[in-house]
């Protein structure tokens, strides 16, 4: 959503923009080394650590993600303003260790992600259930009793 924001934004005031996004299936619409280069200017808008080195000496400026979706121009404006060259140091690199826990991290959020609709589909099935009669669906035969089979008869047996 503050990509969608800044993006927006940037439109409004003029400015050309390209916005890179990170959730826990990775990077999305990843900048080009060019794009980098061309770029006059780097706003990262981000409540996590994200990689840096590749915008060495790019004026900079930092923010988070509800202030660039809710601030959206002031933002904007802001990052004109204060921008500041970035300059990588050898101690911003992570460590190894860490990047296999990030691993690990990322791949089970991912699960979770691809979980989440179908959990959430089975609780709507057994709140549909419950509209015959809390008890209807006891009754075989019965749509109420389908769609408490299918929502989450054998997950709660």
């Amino acid at each position: 959503m503050a990509a969608e924001a800044l993006e927006e934004e940037a439109k409004r005031l003029g400015h050309t923009i390209k916005v890179e996004t990170r959730g826990s299936v990775g990077a999305k619409n990843q900048l080009t080394a060019q794009e980098v280069a061309d770029a006059d200017l780097v706003i990262i808008a981000a409540d996590i650590e994200v990689p840096l080195d590749r915008f060495d000496g790019k004026p900079m400026y930092k923010t988070s993600t509800g202030l660039a979706l809710k601030k959206t121009e002031q933002e904007i404006n802001k990052a004109f303003v204060e921008a500041t060259p970035y300059k990588h140091t050898a101690g911003a690199s992570q460590s190894g260790g860490t990047e296999e826990k990030k691993g690990v991290y990322k791949h089970l959020m991912t699960g979770v992600s691809h979980m989440l609709p179908v959990v959430v589909a089975g609780g709507l099935i057994i709140a549909l259930s419950f509209v015959f009669g809390i008890e209807a669906f006891k009754e075989e035969g019965t749509l109420a009793a389908a769609l408490m089979t299918i929502g989450g008869g054998s997950a709660f047996a």
